[in-house]
């Protein structure tokens, strides 16, 4: 009798589990949590755009500069520097 059990109780975790329009089960957020909008895709970059690293470089002054892509993604100058 048990061995019957078994088998019927995998036979309909099986059958479940195989159907493919079951619905899945709507999330629901957790208590205390927002639930936050789909994200915009990212912008579009041409063909021929040149694409820098993301990193900048601390200046002595404390502040930051990121690189130029219009100079070859060379970093831009700091404040007060010269151009050498």
């Amino acid at each position: 009798m048990i061995k019957f059990l078994v088998a019927a109780a995998m036979a309909i975790t099986l059958a479940a589990c195989s159907s493919p329009d079951t619905p899945k089960p709507a999330r629901t957020p957790s208590a205390g949590k927002v639930a936050l909008p789909e994200a915009p895709p990212p912008p579009l970059v041409a063909d021929d755009a040149i694409v820098c690293p993301a990193d900048v470089k601390t200046c002595p002054d404390g502040s930051f500069v990121s690189r130029n892509p219009n100079k070859g993604c060379a970093f831009a100058r700091c404040p007060g520097e010269t151009q050498q």
